[in-house]
């Protein structure tokens, strides 16, 4: 597949399915099927290659699907397309795992999907669905071969003013949701913003997850932390059942659902703040921050902490800042922010202090402030800078160099 176009970016909508009886049925089955093309798939690969030497790709095994559905006229109803999205998937795994081999990393070889681990399959063009309708947050999903599905959903942004280019129908914890791929272009997306050469700069932390440069302090809401007792209580109970038993099933299940309630809170929390801050500024410099090596580094000693910060989301908060700035036609720029937290903001001096201090106090100047503002102040001048604009734009606090 070639690269989009600048102007032209995708964004995936997800909806609530709400389907009957009959068609949960079909669904299931539907699933099932999926999931034995794509276990069939991977064997005919390995046993190409183990035997005869053979790389069967993608379009090698789509030729076969004809012959298939003869012998197979069960696979008929799921549409060819569904079916081509399934072996498109595999192939994507073969593709990440020799990728994965030529830079000697962990290669992990596909797997054979169990039940458990194949939930979802794609449609990949617009043939066996549309959605017809879709007012107050309400609609309906037509399938071929299904029928009409109830959903609901809210898109951040307006679904009609784009162009849906694939379905995924996806099943988690008993609950079916339909993700549509939009394709937008940018400049229809673009949002007017309040101020329009507003800048900031943000410090996440842990407690915090945001600090602004402008004085505010948005406090991390820590979602797995209150449910953590619960999760806890079910996995000593998931412990003491049999393996197989059904007990140990709706123990499982009640596990699963924990996680996804804390899942979607954070996830509901983060796009309402991301969507906050973009409307509100134009240029957003953040610190550039690898929350993976931060957790590796401190190992098993610091597990509060390493619970705490995987909880507050840094990364996906980061990633939400920068597809909605592209959107509203503002910018996010990362800032390798070491020491900004020592460097006074007013007068460009370090001053050395412990993790545990956290005011700034600057002898030579008389600043005295937060730390992490004073670190957040930094960091958009830093960012300013580094997109080529003048740090006094940050709003009259500046450092010159770092």
């Amino acid at each position: 597949m070639g690269e989009e176009p600048a102007s032209i970016i995708s964004r995936n909508i997800t909806f609530r399915l709400y389907p009957n009886l009959r068609q949960q049925a079909v669904l299931e089955e539907w699933l099932g099927l999926h999931r034995e093309l794509y276990n069939a798939a991977l064997q005919e690969r390995r046993d190409a290659y183990s035997k005869k030497g053979i790389s069967l790709t993608f379009f090698d095994q789509k030729k076969e699907l004809p012959a298939i559905k003869k012998v197979r006229p069960d696979l008929i109803p799921l549409g060819a397309h569904a079916l081509s999205g399934t072996l498109r998937r595999l192939d994507r795994a073969f593709n990440a795992f020799f990728r994965r081999v030529k830079k000697g990393e962990i290669a992990g070889y596909p797997r054979f999907k169990g039940r458990n681990r194949f939930d979802s399959f794609t449609y990949s063009d617009k043939d066996c669905w549309k959605i017809l309708e879709l007012k107050n947050h309400k609609g309906s999903l037509r399938l071929t071969n299904l029928g009409i599905i109830k959903m609901r959903g809210k898109p951040r942004v307006a679904f009609m003013d784009g162009d849906p280019r694939c379905l995924t129908i996806k099943k988690s914890n008993g609950k079916w949701h339909a993700v549509v791929t939009v394709r937008y272009n940018l400049e229809v997306l673009k949002r007017s913003f309040a101020e329009k050469n507003t800048a900031v700069g943000i410090d996440p932390g842990s407690y915090y997850i945001a600090t602004l440069s402008t004085g505010e302090k948005i406090k991390a809401p820590r979602f797995l932390e209150k449910t953590i007792c619960k999760l806890k209580h079910n996995d000593r109970e998931l412990s003491r059942k049999k393996i197989g038993s059904s007990n140990r099933e709706k123990a499982r299940r009640k596990a699963n659902r924990l996680h996804e309630k804390v899942k979607c809170q954070r996830k509901d929390f983060l796009h309402k703040l991301s969507a906050q801050l973009v409307t509100m500024f134009a240029f957003i410099a953040i610190e550039k921050m690898q929350v993976t090596e931060i957790v590796k580094n401190c190992g098993r000693r610091k597990a509060v902490f390493n619970r705490n910060m995987l909880d507050a989301g840094i990364t996906t908060f980061i990633a939400m800042l920068a597809y909605k700035a592209e959107e509203a036609g503002g910018q996010v720029v990362m800032v390798e922010a070491r020491n900004t937290s020592r460097i006074c903001s007013g007068c460009n001096i370090e001053v050395p202090k412990a993790l545990s201090n956290r005011i700034h106090h600057c002898k030579a100047c008389g600043l005295i402030m937060d730390r992490d503002i004073n670190a957040a102040i930094n960091i958009s001048a830093l960012g300013l800078i580094q997109n080529g604009r003048g740090p006094s734009e940050c709003g009259g606090l500046a450092i010159a160099s770092l």
